[in-house]
């Protein structure tokens, strides 16, 4: 079974690690629905996520949002689940990288991912 995770988690790095390397691209997403957002994501494996606050306070706020776990494990990072507005829905579920291990790690799934942080 530790062989398997383990083959597991070089697959993924290696996914990752192509991902990673590749020119980032930036979009406004406010005008676009959540499959498109999906759609982009999956095709590109990350991408800039620009969007207007939701406070409506005017200022624009923006991230990196990823495809898949393995973006993050494969640059030492864990993903976590956060939600974007775009015109179809004000939550729009991807998922963001964060630094280091995840908190949640109580499994040998939470290496990759957590559900929120």
């Amino acid at each position: 079974m530790k062989k398997l995770i383990l083959a597991s988690a070089v697959l993924m790095l290696a996914a990752g690690t192509a991902s990673a390397q590749e020119p980032i691209n930036r979009y406004d997403i406010q005008n676009m629905t959540c499959n498109q957002v999906h759609g982009i994501l999956a095709s590109q494996g990350a991408a800039i996520l620009r969007y207007p606050a939701p406070s409506g306070s005017g200022r624009t706020l923006y991230d990196r949002y990823v495809s898949s776990p393995a973006v993050c494990f494969a640059q030492g990072g864990h993903a976590v689940q956060r939600v974007v507005p775009t015109s179809d829905t004000n939550a729009c579920p991807t998922l963001s990288c964060k630094p280091g291990p995840p908190e949640c790690d109580d499994m040998a799934l939470g290496l990759f991912y957590c559900d929120d942080d």
